[in-house]
């Protein structure tokens, strides 16, 4: 038996959108496919009755509008799904391992056109790369701001995506991990009114 030191376990931490903002789209596209559907018979009755451009434009609303109803059950699939199997930031003893959720959209022109494919952070940011690790934003929507060299711009986790207890402990195993980075940061303040 010696003294030898473990190497800090794997841990790993939710994260994804959640079920206010699953609840908001699903919400958002069942009410807008079923005034859809409810738009199909008012329009072929408006049809059947001789009023053409009026039961026309019901009916083409109605076809238009029935496909969102269908996102509806999508948005709920991906509640259920992200549930079951949430996307996860793992910290390990060497970096931190990063979903898709987290690692940002692929660059845009001014145009709104992909100008890659790659995503601005990798999948795995090793400590060694993080050089500053700063706490920002209000109260109920805090940011934990990693700078690192694997990206030009700063990684950006987010405390909505996260429970809060989660996102408090994440940001223990990071300072437990990189003291240094958080060392660098400038304490916040706060400006007096």
């Amino acid at each position: 038996m010696g003294s030898e030191t473990a190497a800090p376990s794997e841990r790993a931490f939710p994260y994804s959108t959640g079920w206010h903002a699953i609840g908001c789209s699903i919400l958002f596209f069942g009410l807008l496919g079923s005034i859809g559907v409810s738009l199909l018979p008012a329009g072929y009755e408006k049809v059947q009755n001789g009023q053409l451009p009026t039961g026309i434009a019901l009916m083409v609303m109605g076809v238009f509008g029935v496909p969102t109803l269908f996102m509806s059950f999508w948005s709920l699939w991906a509640g259920v799904r992200d549930a079951l199997n949430p996307p996860l930031v793992r910290v390990t003893a060497t970096g931190l391992l990063l979903p898709a959720g987290a690692r940002g959209e692929p660059p845009e022109d001014e145009h709104g056109q992909r100008t890659s494919n790659d995503r601005p952070h990798p999948e795995t940011i090793p400590f060694t790369a993080i050089r500053r690790v700063t706490r920002d934003g209000p109260p109920h929507n805090l940011v934990l701001e990693v700078l690192h060299d694997a990206s030009a711009v700063p990684l950006r986790l987010h405390q909505h995506m996260m429970r809060t207890t989660d996102f408090a402990e994440l940001e223990v195993v990071l300072r437990a991990a990189i003291p240094g980075a958080f060392a660098s940061a400038a304490p916040a303040t706060v400006q007096p009114q």
